[in-house]
């Protein structure tokens, strides 16, 4: 690639009328031409590539973050890169800058949307970019001296400038560049984020803080950044409360970046609980931002047995008995250090007049309330950062600033990060042209892609900012103030009717969780996780699949106790019915079964307490009685909190009732019981009677039958039949 600047002060080359009349011809040919096997090659694609992802970009970054000092050499770094699938040949690129100053901001904020009206050009230098691959990228540098007598002379002011190509890719990236003017230095405070990326679960995990404060974790980065800046800290509490609630089982990355946060001396604030969203709560009909209520379902005994924990809190609880666990309180578990109070940050563009009042009003005597006000949301150009609306401290920030450096902190490839550091200085430069004691506040909107090079990069541009000294949110409240108005805001009809439904669904969890011991296992979570929906950071589709994602695990937690029943069949007076109880929750439960058949012919327990384990199925006894009859008959069951409220889905059971079966049982085995016995007596009567009638029948060896030899016979017979009659006597010999 090669770059040649022009003659000092040559006008850009025009070519003639006939010329440029032929040129047109021959590129709309060259058009057609390609525009025939391009759509045939489209229609046999599914589905076509968007002009945008497949259109080369170029991108102009002047050295020095736009700031060209008199005498200093210019500096354009130009990038085509090529996200398509095709190559782009190799170009002729030229560099102009404008030949007047831009008048305001707005004609800053136009010039870099495209729009030149009004804008005359001159040419200042010309090379070469080399052809690009595709999702290849490559790059032409352009240096004009600073004695040029295209620069040379020149007053302060922001100066357009555009880099454009032609030949392989017709494409151009407008900038500027500033030169300084002198006066007497402008306070400048910066507003930097500490937060983590949206997520529906309560509080970050273990291995999820393990990642983002490893070395090159974006947490660590933004430390990095930070550290020895001015920037006033605006941290989501969330995260250091993450880090303590796992107690010494905490990774130790973690635990070194959290000391390291409460140890930085820059000031700092509180965001709302996973920088929730303050207006859509206003806007849903809320007095007052939710907050959390307890993070005990995250806490483990034997994370807090240690007498001394490695994670830092401001006054840890002393443990009741030793061998207990000391779990810290809520407000230990938030801490964030020394930190400013009632400061409030809603999302850039979303306040109105009615967030402002509600959020005015959580101020105290001793901690009056801030609310960040974007300038975009004005209905006139703010006369200072510090202004007030309906008598509530509003502190402005400018709106113009903010984006380029929001958009400079999260761009990791060069050119573009340093197009919009210049679009920044443009922007501050405007900025200084107020009063001399106006002070300016930036802010880094929220986002969390952003690496250690680009924040720091963004950091210490606003540090070097000529004509400006740093200084803090605190630093400039000292300002005069002037009463400003407010527009409409973005407010968001569908943000705040989503809420409402969180807020129903959670209403109905504390109602839930009367069936444990600690209600708040379940409130304190279900409330953390509610206002992590709510992050600032969640936006568009994203942000409604989040509710919705939510709003399922709601349901399966109000599904996760019940009763599993099978139908039964009764076939004595009293049998217990036996169902089971489910428990999918990891705390047991207190719960009380109800009963009530829809038959008199079943008597049931009508309430029948119950423990269920944690994560287990509990086996339950009923004691039913039926009455003499047969049918089937339906048991209801439901289980309901010892408040009384129902818990889970109602269950019915048929029982088949066969009661007089046990009697009729009975009376069978009675009667057989009888006939046994009978035969088993007539057996026996008939046995003797047939022994006796043989013996009475005379026979061979036998006696002859009279009073003595049958009276020996009789009681010999009776004696075989009957050992236990006594033997005869028999006669003396002597």
């Amino acid at each position: 690639m090669t770059v040649t600047s022009l003659p000092s002060g040559s006008p850009v080359p025009r070519r003639s009328l006939t010329r440029r009349l032929l040129a047109t011809l021959a590129a709309a040919a060259l058009a057609i031409g390609l525009a025939a096997p391009a759509a045939a090659t489209a229609a046999t694609q599914t589905p076509a590539p968007s002009a945008e992802a497949t259109t080369p970009t170029l991108a102009a970054a002047p050295a020095g973050n736009g700031i060209l000092r008199p005498g200093d050499a210019l500096g354009v770094l130009a990038t085509l890169a090529n996200p398509g699938e095709v190559t782009v040949p190799a170009s002729s690129a030229t560099l102009s800058i404008g030949t007047a100053p831009l008048a305001d901001d707005a004609a800053l904020t136009r010039w870099l949307g495209g729009d030149a009206t009004g804008v005359t050009l001159q040419q200042i230098a010309t090379g070469t970019l080399d052809a690009v691959a595709p999702a290849a990228q490559t790059s032409v540098s352009f240096t004009v001296a600073g004695t040029d007598p295209a620069l040379a002379g020149r007053g302060a002011g922001v100066y357009p400038v555009l880099a454009q190509t032609s030949g392989g890719a017709s494409v151009q990236a407008p900038t500027v560049v500033v030169i300084p003017a002198d006066g007497a230095a402008t306070p400048l405070a910066v507003v930097v984020p500490i937060t983590a990326a949206p997520r529906t679960r309560g509080l970050l995990t273990a291995s999820e803080l393990a990642d983002l404060t490893a070395v090159d974790g974006p947490l660590s980065a933004q430390l990095d950044a930070v550290d020895g800046s001015l920037a006033t800290l605006a941290i989501d509490p969330a995260i250091p409360a993450a880090i303590r609630v796992l107690g010494s089982s905490a990774p130790p990355t973690a635990v070194a970046w959290l000391q390291r946060l409460l140890a930085l001396p820059n000031d700092r604030f509180a965001l709302q609980f996973g920088d929730a969203d303050l207006s859509a709560q206003i806007h849903a009909g809320l007095p007052a931002p939710l907050a959390p209520t307890s993070l005990q379902s995250y806490m483990a005994a034997a994370d807090f047995l240690q007498a001394e924990s490695s994670v830092t809190t401001p006054s840890p609880a002393a443990s009741p008995d030793p061998g207990q666990p000391a779990f810290p309180d809520l407000a230990a578990l938030l801490d964030i250090g020394d930190a400013d109070q009632a400061v409030f940050w809603p999302a850039t563009g979303s306040v109105d007049s009615s967030v402002v009042t509600a959020l005015g009003a959580l101020g105290t005597d001793t901690a009056a309330a801030r609310v960040l006000v974007a300038s975009s949301n004005l209905t006139a150009d703010p006369p200072t950062a510090n202004a007030t609306v309906g008598g509530v401290a509003t502190p402005v920030y400018d709106a113009q600033v903010s984006s380029a450096l929001t958009t400079a902190a999260g761009e990791n490839d060069t050119a573009r990060r340093g197009a919009a550091l210049a679009a920044a200085s443009g922007h501050l430069a405007f900025a200084r042209t107020g009063a001399a004691d106006r002070p300016v506040l930036a802010v880094l909107d929220r986002g969390t892609d952003r690496s250690r090079v680009s924040l720091r990069a963004t950091l210490g541009a606003v540090a070097s900012a000529p004509g400006y000294i740093p200084s803090t949110l605190a630093g400039i409240a000292g300002a005069a103030r002037a009463e400003v108005a407010l527009g409409e805001g973005s407010s968001n009809a569908a943000r705040a009717a989503e809420l409402s439904g969180l807020l129903s669904d959670e209403a109905t969890i504390d109602r839930f969780a009367t069936i444990l011991d600690q209600p708040e296992l379940l409130t304190g979570r279900e409330r953390a996780e509610v206002l992590q929906v709510l992050s600032v950071a969640w936006t568009g589709d994203g942000a409604r699949q989040a509710v919705a994602d939510h709003r399922a695990a709601t349901q399966t937690t109000l599904d996760s106790v019940g009763i599993l029943s099978s139908d039964f069949r009764l076939v004595s007076s009293s049998a217990p019915l036996r169902p089971w109880v489910r428990n999918d929750l990891p705390w047991p439960v207190s719960v009380v079964l109800r009963s009530q058949p829809d038959d008199a012919r079943l008597r049931v327990q009508a309430s029948t307490p119950i423990e269920a384990q944690a994560a287990a199925n509990t086996r339950v006894e009923v004691p039913v009685e039926a009455r003499i009859a047969n049918g089937e008959v339906d048991v209801a069951m439901q289980l309901y909190s010892p408040t009384g409220e129902p818990i889970g889905a109602r269950q019915s059971v048929q029982v088949e009732v066969r009661a007089e079966w046990e009697s009729i049982g009975l009376i069978i085995i009675i009667v057989l019981v009888v006939i046994f016995l009978g035969i088993g007596v007539l057996r026996t009567i008939g046995r003797r009677r047939r022994a006796r009638a043989a013996e009475a029948q005379p026979g061979p060896g036998r006696p002859a039958s009279g009073a003595s030899a049958s009276g020996a016979s009789a009681a010999e017979a009776n004696a075989a039949e009957d050992p236990a009659l006594p033997e005869p006597e028999q006669e003396n010999p002597a």
